[in-house]
């Protein structure tokens, strides 16, 4: 087993920074699986605004909501994040218009990212993903990772963002 910090160093997490505007300051973290940041990284920036109109571009979108989070600006339980059915399985999803991200919180204000997705994949008729196995890859991956102690926080949202 592993400590958070030695899973940091060994680049199995990797922690997801962005410049924060003038007078703004960290406070939550958000971390990532290497597999997250190159689709954040690699896929995003080529993907096109999907169904639900959007004023801006996939990775447009990535920076602000992660910029937001991070930032601690209100984060809208529902339509920017929220935990998955069945809710005992503590998987949460962070939104967008046309991205999901796929993670948990292993502590108050501190996600970790396992995988994202573009929204459309999601929805008929165009369905090539189903959020179930997007969810059952989000426990597999947190029960696998080498972790000492408890993997993951347990709360109401207002308690955890």
């Amino acid at each position: 087993m592993a400590t958070f910090d030695s899973l940091l160093a060994e680049k199995q997490l990797i922690p997801v920074v962005l410049k924060l505007r003038p007078g703004q300051f960290p406070e939550r973290k958000i971390y990532a699986f290497p597999e997250c940041v190159d689709w954040m990284k690699s896929e995003v920036p080529r993907m096109a605004t999907g169904r639900v109109a959007s004023d801006f571009t996939p990775h447009e979108q990535l920076v602000l909501r992660i910029r937001q989070w991070i930032a601690g600006e209100p984060m809208a339980y529902g339509p920017m994040f929220h935990d998955m059915d069945p809710r005992e399985d503590n998987v949460w999803e962070l939104k967008t218009a046309d991205l999901r991200i796929f993670g948990w919180m292993y502590r108050p204000r501190q996600f970790i990212a396992v995988k994202g997705g573009y929204a459309d994949d999601y929805k008929e008729p165009t369905k090539t993903k189903n959020y179930a196995d997007d969810r059952r890859e989000v426990v597999v991956a947190r029960d696998t990772l080498p972790l000492d102690g408890e993997k993951f926080a347990v709360g109401a949202f207002d308690d955890l963002v």
